[in-house]
């Protein structure tokens, strides 16, 4: 319901830079870049980017006109179609509606990167009979077993890694970045290095392969796509209490 708000009030503050009231009708250009001269021409676009990424993530069709219609009668106080209740009705629709979209949609996503990562793994699996499939459900490969202390929950971890996606592409990693990392194994880190850590004892060099749910899953990160399955190669050089 928070978004929906905000939505709500963005729509009413960004009115301000169209000066509905100078004219009855309102033309905007979208083909062309806007140029944002000041502060409040900078605002006004804020809060109209805000307020499309809030409608468009509901998933609803909705009447651009209307909506634009909606600001303009507002911002000058002219008679509205609906009463406040049944304006405070309909966002509970649009919650209700918004609530429903985004499950399905994550449902389908989810089915489509299942069915994708099954097919990824079987190839890969076939391919290297050296990657075994944990009981977590992620994929491993041991490229050095160490003879170091196993890692637990609690336990620091003192590590080096390169994070990759299925093609190849490196999207980090600390070789040449920066100093090794030192984390606790605790549920901060990603689910599959959580479970990964748990596996590895101090000296050793594991390859894992996380299916999308163990690593960002439908929400991502920076520079990695929603529902990405990812390849880390860990280096553990020590495991040590806190």
């Amino acid at each position: 319901m928070k978004k929906i708000l905000l939505a709500i009030t963005s729509l009413c503050l960004i009115g301000i830079a169209t000066s509905c009231h100078k004219s009855g009708t309102l033309t905007i250009n979208t083909d062309e870049t806007p140029q944002l001269t000041n502060k409040a021409d900078s605002i006004s676009w804020a809060m109209g980017f805000t307020l499309a990424q809030n409608v468009a993530s509901t998933g609803i069709k909705i009447d651009r006109e209307i909506m634009l219609q909606a600001i303009c009668a507002t911002l000058d106080s002219k008679q509205q179609p609906m009463t406040q209740e049944q304006t405070f009705a309909m966002l509970q629709e649009i919650e209700k509606a918004a609530f429903f979209n985004k499950t399905n949609n994550e449902k389908a996503q989810l089915e489509e990167t299942r069915a994708r990562e099954s097919e990824y793994f079987a190839k890969l699996t076939k391919e290297n009979p050296k990657i075994k499939k944990s009981d977590k459900g992620f994929y491993y490969e041991v490229l050095k077993e160490g003879n170091g202390r196993q890692g637990a929950p609690g336990l620091v971890v003192y590590f080096d890694y390169k994070g990759s996606f299925t093609n190849g592409q490196i999207f980090d990693q600390t070789y040449g970045n920066r100093e090794p990392i030192t984390h606790v194994i605790s549920e901060s880190l990603m689910p599959g290095l959580f479970e990964g850590f748990c596996m590895m004892k101090g000296g050793s060099t594991y390859r894992f392969y996380f299916p999308a749910e163990m690593a960002f899953g439908a929400n991502g990160a920076e520079g990695i796509p929603p529902y990405s399955t990812v390849i880390y190669e860990v280096e553990l050089h020590e495991v040590r209490d806190l």
